[in-house]
């Protein structure tokens, strides 16, 4: 699923045909046979997301660059390295395309950072 209304407090989606668009632009931006054309199906799905107050699921938010919209595919357009630091390990991936850098999380304390009652994806 693309978008994710039941866990953020969000609301449904009123617009049954909004959500099926931007389960189809996530779908076919992966499918594209250019870097540009996936480009602007992924900019056309974030201005749905906008347009229609819905919130990204992680996994999609992370398998695009929040800057330039391209799709994040390790060794074509992303570069993905496991770096530490003080005791947690963080997995990096880089935009190839803009350079822009996101550290993720990984192991056991993503895990105990998630089961936090105070935690919320936004």
């Amino acid at each position: 699923a693309v978008v994710s209304t039941q866990s953020t407090g969000c609301p449904p989606l009123k617009n049954e045909h909004a959500l099926r668009t931007m389960n189809f632009l996530h779908s076919a931006a992966h499918q594209a046979p250019t870097i540009s054309t996936a480009t602007n199906m992924n900019a056309g799905l974030v201005r749905l997301k906008e347009k229609h107050t819905a919130r990204l699921t992680p996994d999609l938010k992370r398998s695009m660059c929040s800057k330039c919209k391209v799709v994040l595919v390790p060794g074509n357009t992303a570069r993905v390295r496991v770096r530490s630091k003080g005791g947690n390990q963080f997995r990096v991936v880089s935009c190839v395309v803009c350079g822009l850098s996101k550290r993720y999380m990984v192991g056991e304390q993503q895990l105990k950072i998630e089961q936090c009652p105070f935690f919320h994806n936004t």
